[in-house]
């Protein structure tokens, strides 16, 4: 439960980081981008499992990268719930941001001893 909490938490707080330091993710002010992070923990905790188990077989013939684009989807819904509040210059930026979003969610499951995502 701590873990969920934490990669939930970590997930918000990568958004603003995200805006902050790649150039082409641009928020208007921390709070919003840090509502959009907290859409995208709401979307990584119901959405995420559900696709990834429909997809678990074509994504083993793609070698993995089926889930790259599901979680770079994921991070371009979330930012198009909120019109204007991040923007993202093309979907590679989606792709960065949910790269970094999962990195921090990984480091979160190594601190607690939970991997699960």
């Amino acid at each position: 439960m701590v873990a969920t909490i934490l990669r939930f938490a970590a997930t918000v707080a990568v958004i603003p980081l995200c805006a902050t330091y790649l150039p082409g993710v641009h928020m208007q002010n921390v709070q919003s981008a840090a509502l959009i992070g907290a859409i995208l923990g709401g979307l990584y905790i119901v959405i995420r499992p559900l696709a990834r188990l429909l997809l678990k077989v074509i994504n083993w013939l793609t070698l993995g990268l089926l889930y790259v684009v599901l979680d770079a989807w994921l991070v371009w819904t979330a930012v198009g719930m909120m019109d204007g509040a991040v923007t993202l210059d093309h979907i590679g930026w989606a792709a960065a941001v949910a790269l970094a979003v999962n990195v921090a969610r990984t480091l979160i499951g190594l601190m607690t001893g939970s991997l699960k995502k």
